[in-house]
């Protein structure tokens, strides 16, 4: 840990917090004066997809299972039929076939949106590619998935993550955005510790096992890393990683059973530095060369 601080400090990157879980357990560390609990974007998908595969494992949804009928109730006006072909596994993979009227809640000004209905601006820009053919990142995927786990569980997808995936990881306290009709935004917005963080890329470097109890499914493990659902691989490491803006970072290694993240507001050729340095470093202290 001394070591990447020192990493930091030298090159003026802009963390506030930094995390690594091991099988001692998780050790954190706070930069320099901040929130307790910050923005972590993007990142915040990854909580979203855990709640999703809780729900596939009880067989509560299935990933081929049509997206539209779960957000049903809240349509407000006839959308184009193209919808009705996107599933469950094509919102995870960013694969819904959009290319156009995609949301990105932290550049957006939502009142450009004419509407404080955001699953309805969301609906009237339909995919224009077949889905599952195309990758399109945008929020509007993870908007879309929130709103299918309230419909599944009764309550906002923020209340069904803390209550069973954030109780299941011992994480304290979090805080999510929701929308102007009080929706989980799902895709950005929660606010949380980087060692809270690191508990969910713990989790996932376990096979969906946390504290000796199972969280998920070793299935529903391997399926994130296989169809990229929001965790990429790191080419050439054994680490899967997902970002978010302004330089948040989660990073998870099976192999090396080691989960890493930090929060904080830094610029992507500082953030893939940092990214760069913590993976050597980490593989090196898991081998014992370093």
């Amino acid at each position: 840990m001394d070591t990447i601080c020192a990493f930091i400090a030298e090159n003026r990157i802009n963390v506030y917090q930094f995390a690594v879980h091991t099988a001692r357990g998780v050790r954190a560390l706070r930069c320099q004066p901040c929130n307790d609990c910050n923005n972590i974007y993007s990142v915040s998908k990854v909580f979203v997809n855990t709640a999703v595969g809780m729900l596939a494992d009880a067989g509560r949804l299935r990933l081929d299972d049509r997206l539209l009928p779960l957000v049903q109730r809240w349509v407000s006006s006839p959308y184009d039929a193209a919808w009705d072909a996107v599933t469950v596994a094509h919102a995870l993979s960013h694969r819904m076939g959009v290319d156009t009227g995609v949301i990105d809640i932290d550049r957006d000004d939502i009142r450009t949106y004419g509407t404080d209905d955001h699953l309805r601006y969301i609906l009237d820009c339909p995919p224009k590619f077949a889905p599952g053919s195309y990758r399109k990142y945008t929020d509007s995927a993870h908007y879309l998935l929130s709103l299918a786990v309230e419909q599944i569980t009764g309550m906002p997808a923020d209340d069904f993550i803390r209550r069973e995936v954030e109780t299941a990881l011992d994480i304290p306290h979090t805080a999510w955005t929701r929308c102007p009709r009080n929706h989980t935004v799902g895709a950005t917005g929660a606010y949380m510790r980087a060692e809270d963080m690191a508990k969910l890329g713990w989790l996932y470097a376990n096979g969906g096992v946390y504290d000796g109890r199972r969280v998920v499914s070793a299935q529903w493990a391997d399926t994130v890393e296989r169809e990229r659902f929001d965790f990429y691989p790191v080419k050439g490491t054994p680490f899967f990683c997902k970002g978010g803006m302004n330089g948040q970072m989660l990073l998870y290694s099976r192999e090396l059973r080691v989960a890493a993240a930090w929060e904080g507001f830094a610029d992507s050729q500082k953030t893939q530095a940092l990214t760069d340095f913590v993976i050597e470093h980490l593989s090196g202290a898991a081998r014992g060369t370093d």
